[in-house]
This record gives C-alpha cells, structure tokens and sequence, in this order.
C-alpha cells in the first residue's frame, strides 16, 4: 500500500493543505507544535475513521470552522484508491460522511481498507499501562484484518452495553433477573468467537514477536506473549489456541455464577473485556521487570510484527506512521529500522531534528512551520 496524495480542509491547524508523496520514507521536521504530528493523525483519520489521540471528533475541526474534511489517495494491489471523511453541521446537527472512490460507505466498509499502523511515544503504554491498551493493541490489528472479527467486536461491545444497562434496572428498579438470561447466551457465544480468533492468531503473532525481539536486541532477549484470561475469583488463566474447553459454556456459567455481583456493581465483570495480554522478556514480566529501554524496544518489535501480520494476511505491508520515536532510539537501532522499512514499507515519521533521518535510495523531507508545510 501507498499513499500518493494527502488534502486536508480545516483539519487542526491546516485550513487547506495538498501534498504528494512520490517518495516511500516521508520526514516531516520542525520545531515543536508546528502540526507534525497533526499530518500523522489526519492520514491515520482518513484511514481508520477514528483519531489517535481523542476521542472527541470535535477537537479535530480548525478553531472556529464548522467542518473538516480529509481525503487520501492511495495505491492497494496496484489499484488507485481515494477515501473522503467530511464532518460538518446540517441543521445544528453534525454528520459524518464516509466516501470510497466517491461512494458512501459505512464505518464497517471504511475501517481497514487502507491499512496503517501507527508508533508513537504513548505506545509504551502498550506495555507499562492497563489491560485496555493492550487490548485495544491487539483488537485493532486483527479488526483491520479480518472484517468478521470487526463484527463480531461491534455486536459484543453493543451486547455488554444492553447487560450494563440492564443489570443497573435490576439494582435501581427492581427488573427481573431471569431478563439476564437471553443477553447472557448472546454475549456468552460472542465473546467465545472473539476468544478463539484472538488466540488462533496471537500464535503466529506471537513467533513474529519473538523473531523481531531476536533482531532488535543481538539476540539478548527473548520476547514472548501470553493470553491471560480473567476468571471470576480474580485471577488469570493462561490459555492458548489448543485448549480445548467448550467456552461459551464456560462464558454462560461465569456469568451465572457472578450475577450477584454483577447487579451489584452494575456492569459485567467478566468477558473478553477483561482479559489482558502478558508480555516477557527472558521469562520475567516486562511490565513489572523490564527497564525503560527494554519496554521501548518491545513496543516496537510489537509494532513491526503488526506490519508482517498485516503482510501474512493480506498480501500488502501497511503504510507505517511513527510519530516522535526516532530520538527514543540510539543511532544504531534508528539506521536499522530505517534499513527494513527503505522500499518496503511507506513510511511516515515526525521528527524535530533532520539530521535524525539519513537520505536513503526513496526519501523526501518536509518541513512544517506553523500549519504550512514546505518540501525540502
């Protein structure tokens, strides 16, 4: 995949910007709040639908502009593509419109068809922060992949939303408990189609991890990944692809035998949106025992496995966008990283300082000041 052109309208601090991108490593450079790291959100909008950063659309429209668009050009097999997103107001109401080749689309057709993956800083969350980051880590890379594992996330996230609302009815209104019965089945046969494709893929995921970490640190570190399944009295079950156990039932009957405690509180404690990932480094918990650059190094090998799943599975690399990471990364692993990517992937970076990217055989540098952008 590449992406050829980028247009932007009252996007952050872009009222109307245009770029081509003829080259496969583009550097935008500049000083600080200049809008670099804008350009990387906008490509990662126009190709997801959603922002990086918030999750407040509003905050992505030009100060005192009642709309935005963005649109990205790209290349997929060889095919020319083009994808529109024009937020504005009609009536005092905002509407989102989704354009594939100048024919709406909905959310589901949009997300993943033009393929990114993102690497900034706030990524080392993957590795030190909560349950949810690493989550949402390995939901959006299979979700990207895999358009059923998309639905079914939609249907269990809507499913859990109706049990939520319904176990506060029961606590705060008296609503009858055997109600829990139909959303338990329901939720219970999702969350065991989501299990299953997680661990299936989180296998090969899991090989590309490791032989990545080999790489990445002269082969001092071996990385690993773990699936920790959250059961109901608190701890983490360790399971894989080749466990056997009939898991929507075993989903049906812990969310029998937890009821109590779920009106109670008022939302469901168990599910797949309570398992987590475990990630070592030569055994020990990278999170617990893992120094800073040991933890960076891993959100990158996790990063680049992203990109050859994204390859196994469909063919194409993604486009790549990292966003301020090059001065995490000493000059050696910086020259070795840019090696890899150097026409094989496109490749979007964001740096303060030029010198940090050398000019290799498909380079072209821009620089940003103050929402203009200027090619160098």
């Amino acid at each position: 995949m590449k992406i050829t052109n980028l247009r932007l309208i009252n996007f952050r601090n872009y009222t109307l910007t245009e770029l081509n991108f003829p080259a496969m490593i583009n550097v935008f450079f500049g000083a600080n709040a200049q809008g670099k790291t804008n350009l990387l959100e906008s490509i990662y909008y126009g190709a997801l639908g959603l922002s990086h950063r918030t999750s407040n659309e509003d905050e992505l429209v030009r100060f005192r502009s009642e709309g935005l668009a963005v649109q990205v050009r790209f290349e997929k097999e060889d095919t020319p593509h083009s994808i529109q997103i024009k937020r504005y107001l009609e009536q005092e109401k905002v509407k989102k419109l989704l354009l594939l080749d100048d024919k709406k689309i909905s959310a589901r057709e949009h997300y993943g068809f033009l393929k990114v993956i993102l690497f900034s800083p706030e990524d080392l969350a993957i590795i030190k922060g909560d349950p949810a980051q690493r989550r949402r880590f390995l939901d959006m890379g299979l979700a990207q992949t895999d358009p059923v594992y998309y639905d079914l996330l939609v249907q269990y996230n809507r499913t859990l939303r109706q049990r939520n609302k319904l176990l506060k009815n029961i606590r705060e209104k008296g609503a009858p408990e055997n109600l829990l019965n139909t959303w338990d089945e329901n939720l219970s046969l999702l969350a065991a189609q989501i299990l299953q494709k997680r661990l299936a893929n989180l296998t090969g995921f899991t090989t590309l991890t490791g032989k990545i970490g080999t790489v990445l640190t002269g082969s001092q570190e071996e990385l690993t990944i773990r699936y920790n399944l959250k059961a109901n009295n608190g701890v983490y079950l360790q399971v894989n692809a080749e466990d056997t156990r009939d898991w929507a039932e075993f989903y049906k009957t812990s969310l029998k035998e937890r009821r109590f405690k779920d009106v109670l509180m008022g939302y469901t404690g168990i599910g797949i949106h309570r398992d987590d990932l475990l990630f070592t480094i030569n055994g020990y918990d990278s999170k617990a025992f893992g120094s800073q650059g040991q933890k960076r190094s891993y959100a990158l090998a996790l990063k680049l496995a992203q990109l050859e799943f994204i390859k196994q599975q469909c063919g194409e690399y993604p486009v790549l966008l990292l966003d301020d990471v090059m001065s995490e990364l000493d000059e050696a692993r910086r020259t070795q990283l840019l090696h890899f990517l150097d026409g094989r992937v496109q490749t979007f970076i964001t740096v303060n300082d030029r010198s940090l990217i050398p000019s290799l055989a498909e380079t072209a540098y821009f620089q940003v000041r103050d929402g203009t952008i200027e090619k160098d």
